[in-house]
């Protein structure tokens, strides 16, 4: 099966937490190996995606949920063609490598698993796991290896290894914040960033990745972030508190672990009307060539109350990530 080609961007959309219903594909099913997932964004047909149907679909990167049951486990060690990354939402799992090293995680904190690498995750504690991962790339249906130990270990040839982005480490980065009006305050974190067009707050601390981009932005009370025209398609998560989008069509809520998918060139409001902050976990995938170039021809500047001015070609960013 070739690559997919690549088609018009899809175009912006929310995705209900509540229209997603959970998928237990996974083979074996039974106790002590029981997990449920399900998708944001998945990939074209042919390509892995467990929420056909309801996930908005890409063509360079996926986003999802899985759950673990408390005292349940992965089965075995497994391995993927992409680069798999984690964020714990809830619990705490110990996980492992083809050469037997573990490492743990607990809420916030990002699990980078590059390419090749044998793995696997069981709960650690007494809560289930809740996490949300991502695939920079599009993985082929039938293409995730199941390790035998007997067999050579591919960790062996690729001398990758897994890398915990430890949540406690990384500096809350307020700089867009110096830049802006009042309402329009919040704070960025960077796990995984290196793609073109997609900010780093945390140099040193995220993980380099040229496919795809990950953080955590948080919006305080009565707060607002207002990004114009990237050259990144975004997927943003709610993973605590509420916040009001506007896409294009108006102002929807969010709840939390809906999510909003934003296309490369399409501008965004996310304001948290709540009584407590907002986080969001968010996704940049790779822009396209032409995306890139846009962008780089373009320059904005921002009015007394932050709206993005469009002064040559395509808008970039205003503010935020």
């Amino acid at each position: 099966m070739s690559a997919p080609t690549k088609t018009t961007a899809a175009a912006p959309a929310i995705i209900r937490w509540k229209d997603l219903e959970p998928s237990w594909h996974l083979a074996r099913q039974e106790p002590g190996y029981m997990r449920w997932m399900i998708q944001w964004v998945g990939g074209p047909e042919g390509y892995y995606n467990c929420s056909p149907g309801q996930a908005v679909i890409s063509e360079d990167a996926v986003v999802g949920f899985m759950h673990i049951p408390q005292n349940n486990r992965q089965r075995g060690l497994h391995y993927h063609s992409i680069t798999e990354i984690y964020v714990i939402l809830r619990g705490e799992v110990l996980g492992w490598d083809g050469h037997g090293e573990e490492h743990r995680a607990g809420p916030l904190d990002c699990i980078y698993i590059p390419a090749g690498v044998p793995h696997g995750v069981r709960t650690y504690g007494d809560e289930p796991v809740d996490l949300i991962w991502l695939h920079d790339a599009l993985e082929k249906k039938g293409t995730t290896v199941y390790w035998d130990p007997s067999l050579p270990n591919p960790q062996d040839e690729s001398k990758e290894t897994i890398k915990i982005v430890s949540y406690k480490d990384l500096e809350p980065n307020w700089d867009d914040a110096q830049k802006l009006p009042p309402g329009q305050m919040h704070s960025n974190r960077s796990y995984v960033s290196g793609v073109k067009g997609s900010k780093n707050f945390n140099p040193g601390k995220a993980v380099p990745n040229n496919k795809a981009a990950l953080g955590l932005t948080v919006i305080p009370e009565g707060h607002k972030q207002i990004i114009t025209g990237r050259a990144n398609a975004e997927t943003c998560v709610i993973v605590s508190g509420k916040a009001v989008v506007n896409i294009g069509n108006g102002n929807e809520e969010l709840g939390r672990l809906d999510a909003v998918y934003v296309p490369a060139g399409v501008s965004r409001t996310l304001r948290n009307h709540g009584t407590e902050p907002t986080y969001i976990v968010w996704t940049h995938e790779k822009p396209s060539l032409g995306e890139t170039a846009a962008a780089a021809e373009s320059t904005v500047s921002a009015d007394a109350n932050g709206n993005g001015t469009v002064e040559n070609g395509a808008a970039t960013t205003t503010n935020g990530h």
